[in-house]
């Protein structure tokens, strides 16, 4: 009878694993609406969360769960969390408050009862304003200044409601939502929610307690497997090898260098073919170019950077034909009828090849027919249209380049001229534009003649009255937006991040070394043979590629103001750093690891090279700023690195069976990897556990719900939940079979990629990084 509850709890849990991802593609093909109201809110829905509760704590009870008491408190924290949802799903109000200036508000909007619902006090606008970041137009907060009144006593207060500051009082939270474009009206979301929150609250604190308890517990399996002796055949002999893998492990060495040669080579003897440098300024004024700050992307940088986008955006690469960025962008502004007519646009659908009259790339005097008519004009129309065919996706990536070069022609990309209104705010303009008319005139001047004084001074051969030229503009910069300019050490660091390109370097040589450190492994394997010397090689490897890939994103933490994990290619680029790390911590288990941890890497960081993700560096929106939000992404990021070994632990098990046959050496690797696995499984599902619900908690404090039905937070949750079944072998006899495990990782690690990429790029949702 208890087995039978047991399985009748899995089957419950597997059924809404399969109903939540269903509920997920129905989301995208009829709406959110449509979801929440036939699925997650519905009867049926909530039914079967109350059925796995009462089976689940029956099942808990009846095998006396309670003797092992750091499992008992992790199941009770999960229940404890249920119990919270369940408050706040028949008990909870949300709704929203709009306050204008001098207007006492008494009631607000409640979504669960469809119509007003009196407050206990009265709140009133004082005042909205939004701040910004130094010298930009780039929100940094959004603050609402309330005034409170009590219906009983007459107390009254004021409090400042901005993002991730809330106003708590007599069980109601007040959250900044949204503002009037008057600026003299606030929108408040309203949730009253105390004990549904508390427990919910408190179940997430046991829950943290018993995960940290159960690594430490020493009755515990995950301790039982730390003990275990990793150290299979492949680093096993600790004797001088008799096999020649000394001078294989030589050979390897020098491998190793030639390849470091090969990748650095290219770096270091690039120069640019004649006719392209002849069209554009040189080296030593592009260098000085380059430390001319620009208002780009909402912050202040070097121009340096807007000159990597633009090239890399136009090209595919940080520099073109030897030419540095600076050159490439210049080149443009310079020189334009030059560069419209050398082929940069890659053309690929033949129907565009015919429309474009081109065979190959396009230059883009090719997209203006005789008339000067834009040949891609036809396709605006249906350009963002619902369906988007192969044709209509390529014409929007070539129009998002021809209108990048027109933004640069009409010097729009360039605001380096910043200017102090009246107000005391700086404001940062561009070329061809005019400033307010209590400028004064030598400030205008400056703007209308600073090109092309200075086009006309590098063309005639007058170099040094060119430097001159913008040296005033770098002192004119100082002059008036001195206390808002990044510090000069703030400038070089990101000059040097810009110049070294580290992530794209990194990913071809750890992808590299990890592709041959795969093919020893298994050569060695099914030829019985030790490769002790080998592993220090890849180990000493690792290490490299470790410390110059922290090197990067500290330059890009200090460049930024902050960690690096605010967007699909930043999490890229912490999913690489922590399979890395992974593979320093656990040397010693199996040169497995070492070469995992470089596999892992080096496609984090492939993805993040060659995927439509952001890599820009660019202020935080306001409701981004919370700590809360870097430990959210941390730890979910390291859980999904760890099913990252997972996964290439079930895969060079399959790869054994297949190659090495099913000898008692296979087998007992087989084991060692599903053991490996096992003891991985442990803080992989603790932290992705530990992150949705700090995310949870960051929910809440930033929108006053913890939980809201996304898409990512529901693939999140879907591989929690398969990643919990692993520990659960007594009741589960198939997990104990070392296949079938394997097996079950592969599907989790395919959970893991519909979460973050298929999420991204398919489903969509408030979490979606693609866009």
């Amino acid at each position: 009878m208890n087995k039978t509850i047991g399985y009748l709890a899995f089957i419950l849990l597997l059924l809404l694993t399969v109903v939540m991802g269903i509920a997920t593609w129905q989301e995208h093909f009829k709406g959110t609406e449509y979801v929440l109201i036939h699925f997650y809110k519905s009867f049926w829905f909530n039914l079967l969360w109350a059925w796995l509760a009462v089976s689940g704590g029956y099942y808990i009870i009846k095998t006396e769960l309670y003797k092992k008491l750091p499992v008992f408190v992790l199941h009770l924290s999960l229940l404890i969390i249920l119990a919270g949802a369940m408050i706040t799903r028949f008990n909870g109000k949300t709704g929203a408050i709009h306050l204008r200036e001098g207007v006492e508000v008494r009631a607000f909007a409640c979504e669960e009862l469809n119509g007003k619902l009196q407050l206990p006090f009265t709140m009133e606008l004082k005042e909205f304003r939004v701040e910004h970041y130094p010298g930009t137009s780039s929100p940094s907060n959004y603050m609402s200044v309330v005034k409170v009144t009590d219906n009983q006593s007459g107390e009254t207060f004021e409090k400042e409601i901005s993002m991730n500051n809330i106003l708590k009082y007599k069980g109601y939270r007040f959250y900044q939502s949204s503002f009037d474009e008057d600026m003299k009206g606030s929108l408040l979301s309203v949730n009253r929610d105390s004990t549904g929150i508390a427990f919910t609250y408190a179940g997430y604190y046991l829950l943290f307690l018993s995960m940290v308890w159960i690594l430490f517990d020493r009755k515990g399996r995950f301790f039982e497997l730390r003990k275990k002796n990793f150290r299979n055949p492949d680093v096993a002999s600790s004797s001088a090898p008799e096999d020649g893998s000394g001078a294989v492990s030589g050979k390897v060495s020098r491998l190793f260098l030639w390849l470091f040669v090969l990748f650095f080579s290219g770096t270091l003897y690039a120069s640019p073919p004649r006719n392209f440098s002849e069209i554009t300024i040189d080296r030593e004024q592009s260098d000085r170019f380059a430390r001319i700050r620009v208002n780009y992307h909402g912050r202040i940088c070097p121009l340096q950077t807007l000159a990597v986008d633009y090239t890399t955006k136009l090209t595919g690469k940080p520099r073109f034909e030897g030419l540095q960025p600076e050159q490439f962008l210049l080149g443009w502004v310079f020189f334009p009828e030059d560069w419209q007519r050398i082929p940069l646009f890659e053309v690929r659908h033949p129907e565009l090849k015919r429309i474009i009259n081109v065979s190959g790339k396009a230059c883009l005097n090719d997209f203006f027919d005789s008339l000067g008519q834009y040949k891609l004009e036809p396709f605006w129309r249906e350009i963002h249209g619902s369906k988007q065919t192969a044709v209509l996706k390529e014409v929007l990536k070539l129009d998002e380049k021809v209108q990048l070069v027109s933004m640069l022609r009409n010097g729009n990309l360039l605001q380096i001229f910043p200017f102090r209104t009246n107000e005391g705010r700086i404001r940062w303009f561009s070329p061809k534009q005019m400033l307010p008319e209590y400028a004064e005139e030598i400030q205008q001047k400056l703007i209308d003649n600073f090109f092309p004084t200075y086009s006309d001074d590098f063309q005639k051969g007058n170099k040094e009255d060119a430097l001159s030229l913008l040296e005033l503009l770098q002192g004119y910069q100082q002059k008036v937006a001195g206390e808002v300019l990044p510090s000069e050490m703030h400038l070089r660091a990101e000059l040097l991040y810009n110049r070294l390109s580290i992530f794209s370097l990194l990913f071809k040589i750890a992808l590299t070394i990890g592709c041959i450190g795969m093919f020893l492994f298994i050569f060695y394997n099914v030829k019985n043979k030790e490769y002790r010397k080998i592993h220090s090689i890849f180990y000493y490897s690792l290490l490299l590629v470790f410390v110059v890939l922290t090197f990067g994103l500290c330059l890009r933490s200090y460049i930024a103001g902050r960690l690096p994990m605010s967007n699909g290619y930043e999490t890229m680029l912490i999913i690489s750093w922590t399979a890395l790390l992974v593979g320093v911590l656990f040397r010693r288990f199996s040169f497995l690891i070492t070469n995992f941890g470089l596999l892992l890497s080096g496609f984090a960081l492939l993805v993040a090279h060659i995927s439509s993700m952001n890599p820009y560096i660019t202020p935080l929106v306001p409701v981004l700023q919370s700590p809360l939000l870097s430990i959210h992404v941390s730890l979910i990021m390291i859980a999904y690195g760890l099913c990252g070994f997972m996964v290439l632990n079930s895969l060079t098990s399959f790869s054994l069976l297949v190659f090495s046959g099913k000898g008692k050496q296979t087998r007992q690797q087989v084991v060692i990897l599903k053991e490996m696995s096992e003891l991985l499984m442990y803080p992989a599902t603790f932290l992705l556990g530990a992150g949705i619900f700090v995310g949870a908690i960051w929910a809440n404090v930033s929108w006053g719900r913890y939980w809201g039905w996304d898409p990512k937070e529901v693939w999140a949750l879907i591989t929690f939940i398969l990643m919990s079944f692993t520990f659960h072998g007594k009741t589960i006899s198939w997990f104990r079979k070392p296949v079938f495990y394997h097996l079950f990782v592969v599907i989790i690690f395919t959970a893991v990629l519909m979460t973050y990429f298929g999420v991204n790029y398919v489903l969509g949702g408030r979490h979606s990084y693609a866009g």
